[in-house]
C-alpha cells in the first residue's frame, strides 16, 4: 500500500521535486500552496500524513497546525514541520508547538523517506506487504558499477534547499555541490566530471557572479542552466559551449531528460 500525502508548500520548485521524489516511492502526494487551502484540503480529503512549510501565505504553517489539532476529524493526523531553516534543539520546540516532528527540506532520499515514513503505520510504508499476503523474496539487483553521470551542481539558490540534488541522487547521478567559486575549484581538482548544473533560483548579481566565475573553471564542460524564469536572458553565462536552459518551476523528469540529452 501507499500513504496519501499533502505537502503544503508555496515554493513551486519545492513542491514539484517533493511530488517527484513521493510518487517515486509509491506514495500519492497532492500539494496545497497556502495554509488556507492546506487545511481545506486536509479536512476534505484527511491524508495520512501532512508536510507542512512553516512560512506560508494567507495562513502560516503555525496557524495550519492550530486549525488541524482543533479539528477532532484531523487532530490525530501525524503533520511534520517542512523548513529550509536550520533547526537546532532537534525538533523539540516544534514537538512542544503541536508537530509530530519536523523534516529538513535538505535531506537526500535515502535519508528523507525513511525519515518521513517513520511517522506512517508499518503497512503504508515503501515496499510495504499487506498483511494477509505472504512476503516474496525480493530478487537480488546489483548496484550499478557506475553512476549515470558525475554532475557538479553549482548551488546558487538556497531557497531550492537541495531538492534538486535529491532528484538527481535518485535517478542514479553521482552529485557533488559547490556554493562559491573556492568549493567549485576545489572538487573540479578533486575528480572529473561530465556536466555543470547551475541553479541560479533569483536573478541576482552575486549569484550570477558565483556561476560566471565558477563555469570559468571548466570550459570543456556542457552546462545545463536552471534559470528562474522564461524571460531571463543569461546567454552570457553558457555561450560559446554546449547547453541546456531549463525554467522553475521546474519538472524533475524534464530535468533528468536534459542531462541525459545533453550526455548523449
Amino acid at each position: 500500500m501507499s500513504a496519501r500525502i499533502l505537502i503544503i508548500e508555496d515554493n513551486q520548485a519545492n513542491m514539484d521535486l517533493m511530488t517527484y521524489l513521493l510518487q517515486a516511492f509509491g506514495h500519492q502526494p497532492s500539494g496545497a500552496t497556502d495554509g488556507e487551502m492546506g487545511v481545506a484540503l486536509a479536512l476534505r480529503d484527511r491524508p495520512d500524513l501532512i508536510l507542512c512549510d512553516l512560512h506560508l501565505p494567507r495562513l502560516d504553517g503555525m496557524g495550519v497546525l492550530h486549525r488541524l489539532r482543533a479539528d477532532p476529524a484531523t487532530r490525530g493526523i501525524p503533520i511534520l514541520a517542512a523548513s529550509a531553516l536550520p533547526v537546532t534543539d532537534g525538533c523539540a520546540a516544534l514537538r512542544r508547538a503541536g508537530f509530530s516532528g519536523c523534516l529538513p527540506k535538505s535531506l537526500e532520499p535515502n535519508e528523507l523517506i525513511p525519515t518521513l515514513e517513520s511517522f506512517l503505520p508499518p503497512h503504508l510504508r515503501a515496499g510495504a506487504v499487506p498483511a494477509a499476503a505472504p512476503a516474496a523474496p525480493a530478487p537480488a539487483v546489483p548496484a550499478p558499477a557506475v553512476p549515470r553521470a558525475r554532475v557538479l551542481l553549482l548551488d546558487a539558490a538556497p531557497e531550492n534547499a537541495g531538492l534538486v540534488a535529491a532528484v538527481l541522487a535518485h535517478s542514479g547521478h553521482a552529485i557533488s555541490s559547490a556554493t562559491n567559486p573556492a568549493q567549485a575549484g576545489a572538487l573540479l581538482d578533486a575528480q572529473a566530471y561530465d556536466l555543470l548544473l547551475c541553479d541560479l533560483g533569483l536573478l541576482e548579481a552575486g549569484r550570477l557572479a558565483f556561476l560566471a566565475d565558477a563555469l570559468a573553471l571548466a570550459p570543456e564542460l556542457p552546462v545545463l542552466l536552471l534559470r528562474p524564469d522564461d524571460e531571463d536572458d543569461l546567454h552570457a553565462l553558457y555561450a560559446g559551449r554546449r547547453h541546456g536552459v531549463l525554467s522553475h518551476p521546474l519538472d524533475p523528469e524534464q530535468l533528468v531528460t536534459a542531462i541525459d540529452d545533453l550526455l548523449r
